[in-house]
């Protein structure tokens, strides 16, 4: 069973005893402060270390419970995981969530109208443009019978990301072939996160850089290191600045950009 298995397990544990402090580590060298999405089981696991993320003036986001998908959850389920996520984070650093992400970045069409009715500012869970935040819509209408009837705008902001801008896919092994199981080289990564920095910074007046990093995942020492490449290599660039998603979101609605 795969909740279970010790040895999946273990590689979660590896996150919080070896991959966060690393980190951590990393971003305090360059005075980052990031944003950092978090299950409410693994905040009610290792509260120590959520209270310190936060304490060290991080962001601390919702990422469900269990890392459940709410796209394989009814309404009422959905809601009752995000109200627990919620408590979860507010009884370790005093106060609730502004941002969600979705588990499997695979919300519900439930999804935005709870993330609402719950006063979040934002969500990070889509990928309809790859640089520039915008608005996101309830009830769209989709049909295979005829174009999609777009639903209506609201006041969260989507901040997008995409599956090339996240460890996972590159560096996460899998014993079943189907789910991929070769794993990428640090130089590769680098290649394809910093062509992307470069092509915003050279093609738009302004953009967001949203990159998806797993403590279990890029904490090992060769995949750390190719972070910290990549930090030096974006702090190159003028008027550039390193934000709380928080920040992106209020920064991006006082403007008006949306």
């Amino acid at each position: 069973n795969q909740v279970t298995s010790p040895t999946v397990l273990s590689r979660g544990e590896y996150g919080a005893r070896v991959g966060i402090g690393r980190i951590l580590d990393l971003l305090e060298k360059y005075d980052i402060r990031s944003t950092f999405f978090v299950p409410g089981h693994t905040t009610d696991t290792y509260p120590d270390i959520i209270e310190d993320i936060h304490e060290r003036g991080h962001e601390i986001g919702h990422h469900g419970y269990c890392h459940e998908r709410p796209n394989d959850l009814q309404r009422d389920e959905e809601e009752e995981v995000i109200d627990k996520g919620i408590k979860s984070i507010e009884d370790v650093i005093g106060e609730k969530p502004v941002g969600y992400r979705s588990p499997g970045w695979d919300p519900s069409q439930n999804t935005i109208e709870l993330l609402l009715k719950k006063d979040f500012v934002y969500d990070s869970s889509m990928m309809a443009d790859d640089f520039t935040p915008y608005r996101c819509r309830v009830r769209d209408k989709i049909s295979k019978e005829k174009p999609i009837e777009f639903g209506k705008e609201t006041d969260l902001l989507e901040i997008p990301v995409h599956w090339s801008l996240d460890d996972f896919p590159h560096f996460a092994f899998s014993e079943e072939p189907s789910k991929g199981s070769e794993l990428s080289s640090p130089s590769k990564v680098f290649e394809i996160w910093s062509g992307d920095f470069d092509y915003m910074y050279d093609k738009l007046e302004k953009g967001v850089f949203t990159l998806t990093i797993h403590p279990q995942i890029i904490g090992r020492g060769h995949r750390i290191n190719m972070v910290e490449k990549l930090i030096e290599h974006i702090k190159n660039y003028r008027e550039v600045t390193f934000m709380k998603m928080k920040e992106v979101a209020n920064f991006w609605k006082q403007n008006k950009y949306v």
